[in-house]
C-alpha cells in the first residue's frame, strides 16, 4: 500500500492557455489528456489542469478536490476510508484514466486517491 505520487489538481476557465501556461513554467509536456464527468484534463508534471466540457458544473465537485493521490492500490486505500473518511464524496468507480473514489479525510481535506490504468 503506497501512495505513489501527489498530483495538484488545477481547475480553471480557461484550459488551453491554463495547460501552455503550466507547460512554460515546468518546461514539461502534456503527459496525459482524457474526459470524463463532463470535463477534460491535461497532466503536465505534478499539474492536472481540468476545465469544463459541458458547462461549469461539471467541475463542482474537482473543484474540492485539494490533491490527487496516485496510488498501487485502490481498494487497500478504501479499505481504511470507506470507514474513517468524514464524507464519501464519490464512491469508488471507474474514470477513463483508472479507478478512483473522492473523499472529504477527517482533517477535512478533499482528496482523490486514483490507481491508474498503467498499473
Amino acid at each position: 500500500m503506497e501512495i505513489k505520487t501527489v498530483l495538484l489538481p488545477i481547475v480553471t476557465d480557461t484550459f488551453e492557455s491554463t495547460v501552455e501556461f503550466y507547460k512554460k513554467i515546468t518546461g514539461k509536456e502534456v503527459s496525459l489528456y482524457a474526459a470524463h464527468d463532463g470535463y477534460q484534463l491535461s497532466q503536465v508534471d505534478n499539474f492536472v489542469i481540468l476545465g469544463a466540457v459541458d458547462g461549469p458544473e461539471a467541475l463542482e465537485i474537482p473543484s474540492r478536490v485539494h490533491a490527487i493521490f496516485v496510488v498501487d492500490d485502490l481498494n487497500a486505500f478504501w479499505k481504511i476510508l470507506e470507514k474513517k473518511a468524514r464524507k464519501i464524496i464519490i464512491p469508488i468507480n471507474r474514470v477513463s484514466t483508472g479507478v478512483r473514489f473522492i473523499v472529504e479525510q477527517p482533517d477535512g481535506k478533499v482528496i482523490e486517491y486514483i490507481q491508474t490504468n498503467e498499473n
